[in-house]
């Protein structure tokens, strides 16, 4: 299997505290119960949140759908990192 193949991909954004709760029901309506994490910076400022979403090599072709759905949510921009195993 080529590295390209086994890329992950790490996106990461902030969302506003009052729009936590629509903003993850969008994320669990368009991971459509495939395995993504979603992960949450403890950051000083309570009125914003920084998210991860973090893409299994198998799964990164999901993230366009993603981000359509977060779109509404996401203050400023969203930040796309891909990474590939150095061993293994």
């Amino acid at each position: 299997m080529s590295a390209t193949h086994r890329t992950e991909l790490f996106v990461y954004y902030r969302v506003r505290a009052d729009q936590v709760a629509a903003a993850r029901a969008a994320f669990e309506a368009a991971r459509a119960g495939q395995p993504l994490r979603l992960l949450q910076r403890r950051d000083p400022d309570p009125s914003l949140q920084t998210w991860m979403e973090v893409y299994p090599a198998a799964q990164a072709g999901l993230e366009p759908a993603v981000a359509a759905a977060m779109g509404p949510f996401v203050q400023g921009l969203r930040h796309r990192e891909a990474f590939e195993p150095l061993i293994g």
